[in-house]
């Protein structure tokens, strides 16, 4: 089964603009993919746990993650519909955990390196 194929038997592809050519990027570890996680606490949780299994996966087949952490979400909440609002964090709190993040990450992917995983902080 290749990478692809199991990432559809899984159900983890919804929706897709070009499925030949993403299934040869994927298929031949060419493509590049990001996956975006909010910096509300300075630990990862189980929430997280699929996202970062799929990264892993992704990139044992030779695809490159990049791990998005941070951005307007952190600055000001998630506008899930939610009726509370998130307490205010300030720009080193966010810094702190996206360090965190990072860190904790680091044990299930790779980053560095040309052809690595790599961590874009926006704050």
């Amino acid at each position: 089964m290749t990478v692809f194929e199991e990432l559809k038997a899984r159900g983890l592809l919804a929706q897709l603009t070009d499925e030949k050519e993403i299934q040869e990027l994927v298929d031949t570890g060419r493509a590049t993919f990001y996956i975006g996680f909010d910096p509300t606490a300075d630990s990862l949780h189980v929430g997280h746990f699929m996202a970062l299994c799929l990264m892993k996966r992704m990139q044992m087949a030779g695809n490159r993650p990049i791990a998005l952490i941070g951005g307007g979400t952190g600055m000001i909440g998630d506008p899930s519909g939610r009726s509370d609002l998130r307490t205010m964090m300030t720009k080193e709190t966010i810094e702190h955990n996206c360090e965190c993040f990072k860190k904790q990450m680091s044990r299930f992917i790779e980053f560095g390196e040309i052809g690595r995983a790599s961590c874009r902080e926006r704050v």
